[in-house]
């Protein structure tokens, strides 16, 4: 729901009216519309990490991880909600907005970017990367390829977009070895 109608557009009576719950159980269960949205976060946080984290972690630290979750990612997390990244989405929503709300969804987005950048800094010192490599411009440019394939998933269903993003991901990151 809060992929499709953004985090302002998750409210206790279409959750109650979905859930077949009556507005004051769904109310006492998450208590204000902002906890609520907290929550929403949360949930999200954990279908990254059982998308993208999980699978991820059961290859070698440095190059092969990053690649793992890079394609995880493309593959498996964006296409899990039906609107989309819900923190692209929701970050477009709340930036104007400080809070705990826009806190949650800043702290969510850093965790990834934490992620990408400690895999990336594992590569370079185990020599899979250029020692030269400037992390940080690596890690813009890989999030910056997540965010291009939600955009053209959502906005034009754009059916070759999948394989633009891992060539431009095999570009940055250098090809798959077998």
């Amino acid at each position: 729901m809060a992929s499709v109608n953004g985090l302002d557009g998750v409210t206790i009576g279409r959750l109650a009216a979905a859930s077949n719950l009556s507005k004051s159980a769904v109310q006492a269960m998450v208590g204000t519309k902002e906890d609520l949205q907290l929550v929403v976060v949360t949930a999200a946080s954990a279908v990254y990490t059982d998308c993208v984290g999980a699978p991820a972690q059961e290859y070698p630290d440095g190059l092969p991880r990053l690649r793992a979750g890079m394609r995880a990612w493309v593959d498996d997390y964006l296409p899990h909600f039906d609107g989309g990244c819900l923190f692209l989405a929701a970050a477009s929503e709340q930036d104007g907005h400080p809070g705990p709300v826009r806190d949650a969804i800043a702290e969510a987005v850093e965790h990834g970017e934490q992620w990408l950048r400690r895999e990336a800094r594992l590569a370079v010192r185990l020599h899979e990367l250029p020692t030269d490599t400037d992390v940080d411009q690596l890690v813009f440019e890989l999030h910056a390829i997540v965010m291009q394939t939600n955009h053209d998933l959502q906005l034009f269903q754009r059916r070759d977009t999948r394989t633009r993003a891992h060539t431009a991901i095999s570009r940055l990151l250098g090809p798959e070895t077998s």
